[in-house]
């Protein structure tokens, strides 16, 4: 718990809840100017568009240049698309705004992990990121009501002023770290090459990481549909639910991973995981709904940072940003295509068939990490002998 971890887990929180305070409420501000549903469907989606076009320039950047501006420049981008959104009822602008918002919390996202894994101890990685996550967890579960309570009492526009005053509050305190940007291994070359944008090495943690994110985006997508098929009510409940347990269960497992490995936190996570998704797709009632909503929870809150810590180690803090960007490239592919993918699946064969087919998604990205990890620790056995 050191100065600078302290700061950019703070500055990641502020960011965090910046970005959900307007994620509820920019559909309902543009059709309320008067762009069709549509439109605004345009706009809200172009985010998850820009953040895909920009992760593999955000690794590079943040293995090469110095992360603190980096932060400085994204968070004032950010705060740039929220006061467009403010101050303008122009939609081409709205959609230039927009990119804006994007680009700057791509950038931020994956120069806070590359940043700060510098100012934590390399036997408590695990630990450290998870703190990250539950900093993200705080803005996904608190902001939206914030954001919609302030839109309710003084405006939308008044919303968007606000989020974006803690972006700006996060560029200024990352004015007291400008002289703590920890040192860059020097390249060999000064060109850059596919390796730079992309890191094959984290390829395998990649794969069940962004599993998770298909889950996320077939869950947010289509659950309420599903409970409304069977009459359930206050189904809503189930993301409180899941936000707490994860909530609760990312710090002891964080610890678990640095003093046990990948093996206790990732193998039980993806299998609780998997299990919950097959079980989802059988209930009929709120309570089971629920109840498959804390068992995800437990294992998506003990495997997701784990395996983003794992990759880290496995790669390298010199090229944490980089390997940051793979993951979260894979996060965002898994989260874009789940709700199609999911869409598809249920129109033909029913909310049930979409879960259980994101259950065998799951299941065989167990097994393909199980049989990599397998291999990697009897090769480092190997070594070793």
């Amino acid at each position: 718990w050191n100065i600078p971890y302290i700061l950019v887990l703070t500055v990641s929180t502020l960011s965090s809840f910046s970005f959900y305070m307007v994620a509820t409420i920019l559909s309902k501000y543009l059709v309320g100017l008067g762009a069709s549903i549509t439109f605004a469907g345009f706009v809200v989606g172009l985010f998850s568009i820009t953040s895909l076009v920009c992760r593999p320039f955000c690794g590079v950047m943040a293995d090469r240049l110095n992360n603190i501006w980096l932060l400085i420049v994204s968070n004032l981008l950010m705060s740039i698309g929220l006061l467009g959104f403010a101050f303008t009822n122009s939609m081409p602008l709205m959609i230039l705004f927009r990119v804006c918002n994007g680009v700057g919390f791509s950038i931020n996202g994956t120069v806070q992990m590359a940043l700060i894994v510098h100012f934590i101890p390399k036997d408590r990685t695990g630990e450290g990121i998870g703190y990250i996550g539950i900093s993200q967890l705080i803005g996904s579960a608190c902001a939206p009501a914030v954001g919609l309570e302030i839109a309710d009492r003084l405006g939308m526009p008044a919303a968007f002023l606000a989020a974006a005053l803690l972006t700006i509050a996060a560029a200024v305190m990352l004015l007291f770290l400008r002289d703590i940007q920890p040192p860059k291994k020097k390249a060999a070359k000064k060109g850059i090459s596919f390796d730079d944008f992309f890191e094959r090495r984290a390829v395998p943690f990649t794969i069940p990481y962004s599993t998770f994110s298909f889950a996320n985006g077939v869950i947010n997508g289509y659950l309420v549909m599903f409970a409304d098929e069977y009459g359930i009510e206050k189904v809503s409940v189930y993301f409180t639910m899941y936000a707490v347990a994860v909530f609760l269960v990312r710090p002891f497992s964080g610890k678990l991973m640095d003093k046990k490995g990948l093996q206790y936190t990732v193998f039980p996570g993806m299998i609780a995981c998997a299990a919950s998704l097959f079980l989802l797709g059988f209930c009929n009632s709120l309570w089971l709904i629920l109840l498959t909503g804390i068992l995800r929870a437990l294992g998506q809150g003990a495997a997701q940072p784990s395996l983003q810590a794992g990759c880290i180690n496995h790669v390298g803090r010199e090229r944490s940003g980089v390997a940051t960007s793979t993951s979260f490239l894979g996060g965002d592919i898994g989260q874009g295509i789940g709700p199609v993918l999911g869409g598809l699946v249920s129109d033909h064969l029913g909310y049930g068939a979409m879960f259980f087919g994101a259950a065998l998604l799951h299941t065989a990205a167990f097994f393909l990490f199980y049989l990599y990890e397998r291999r990697r620790q009897k090769s480092g056995c190997r070594q070793g002998m």
